[in-house]
């Protein structure tokens, strides 16, 4: 995924100019953990995106895109297509694609991913290792 496509996909999602779309029928439709939402335990999903705003202490796994808004906070495992961090991760990343960290965005932990990007202010404490091909 080159950074076109990480533009047109933050574009998509409402990460550069905070529109979300959330239309049920689109197979591009957004799954959403509000902010007043804590989950304990594992979320599973397929080809979509999800964003999370709210906490998530578990894992998430899946082959779509999960965004953690600027209030979210992911706790554990996280083995997805690709991840845009505007909040909180911590623990460990695999990504198939990417892993996006923007100027609000914090990660400590492991990564291992194709391809890493850290944008002018975002944070990264930890380990990470290019995912093989």
């Amino acid at each position: 995924m080159g950074m076109e496509e990480n533009t047109t996909l933050m574009d998509r999602t409402g990460i550069r100019n905070g529109r979300d779309r959330f239309f049920s029928s689109d197979p591009g439709a957004i799954s959403l953990v509000g902010e007043e939402v804590a989950v304990v335990g594992t979320l599973n999903f397929g080809s979509g995106v999800v964003r999370v705003d709210g906490c998530l202490n578990g894992k998430i796994i899946g082959q779509g895109t999960v965004i953690i808004g600027e209030k979210g906070l992911v706790q554990g495992e996280v083995q997805v297509g690709s991840l845009f961090i505007c909040g909180r991760a911590e623990g460990t990343v695999t990504t198939s694609e990417c892993v996006h960290i923007t100027p609000t965005g914090k990660l400590y932990g492991k990564i291992q991913s194709r391809q890493f990007i850290i944008e002018e202010g975002g944070i990264f404490e930890g380990e990470s290792s290019p995912l093989a091909s």
